[in-house]
């Protein structure tokens, strides 16, 4: 039998280790874990990424390097959770990793440490207790986690110039939270940039020449948030047709996002981008 010393200590013990593993979970979710190792990308792992991110293999080599560094540590600190059997996990990793990068590319704050502890992947479309409703991807703000379908993540990549691409739209979401009360001079920046966009918005003539150029998709229309997000999936995929197209918005969110895509082309002009 168990004395009553010998049982307080199983207590202790179990008291202590499960308060070592909240901590652990904790550093780990709020990216402070010091013993997570940080992996290189492989020769693979690069491939795979321009494979379904063409603007990574035209970056020049410091661009690359330094978006490389950026997966490396994004894949690692944050937390991905998958439900349901999902195959290619890893890679889906990666993707969504390297897809934040390059969104995020001229900015200092890639982390978003305030938006984002937690990518949620379902197989496809899913439940959404707190909308009552069957989504396809969304950003909760509330518990700073995206919530995104696989099979539509995927679809997002296979055409890249297509201008639907739901892990960067939802991603743009979170860096419009990340962005809004941060004091740094690029979230101020950032937060000038939101209202020049609400100013064209509102106007008439601007919101017809959306409508008949049919460059953004309709979704876009919605509200304010909304077509920002859709207007960072256009920047993101086909770049040069929208400077031509709508110059003085992709002058704003140029200086928003800090980086242009189209700079790719000077180091690479046998491949255009659309």
């Amino acid at each position: 039998m168990l004395t009553n010393k010998t049982l307080q200590i199983i207590i202790l013990v179990y008291l202590v280790g499960h308060i070592l593993y909240i901590i652990y979970y904790a550093l780990g979710l709020y990216q402070l874990n010091p013993f997570i190792r940080l992996k290189s990308l492989s020769v693979e792992e690069q491939q795979l990424i321009a494979d379904n991110i063409p603007i990574y293999g035209r970056l020049p080599e410091k661009y690359k390097q330094k978006c490389n560094g950026r997966i490396i540590w994004f894949r690692t600190k944050k937390k991905f959770v998958f439900y349901g059997e999902i195959e290619k996990q890893e890679e889906l990793t990666l993707i969504l990793s390297a897809a934040v990068v390059l969104m995020t590319l001229g900015l200092r704050n890639y982390k978003m440490l305030r938006s984002v502890l937690r990518v949620v992947v379902y197989p496809t479309a899913y439940y959404s207790k707190l909308k009552r409703r069957h989504h396809l991807g969304e950003y909760n703000p509330n518990f700073k986690t995206l919530v995104l379908s696989a099979d539509k993540i995927w679809e997002g990549f296979e055409i890249p110039n297509d201008n639907k691409n739901l892990a960067v739209h939802e991603f743009a979401h979170a860096l419009s939270f990340e962005m809004l009360r941060k004091s740094s001079w690029e979230a101020k920046r950032f937060r000038v940039g939101i209202r020049k966009i609400e100013k064209l918005f509102q106007k008439e003539g601007f919101r017809k020449k959306l409508v008949s150029s049919q460059y953004f998709r309709e979704y876009g229309l919605t509200n304010l948030q909304e077509f920002f997000s859709v207007a960072v999936e256009n920047y993101f995929e086909t770049p040069s047709i929208f400077h031509n197209d709508f110059p003085e918005l992709f002058d704003i969110i140029q200086r928003m996002l800090n980086f242009d895509y189209e700079i790719a082309c000077m180091f690479n002009p046998a491949k255009r981008l659309p």
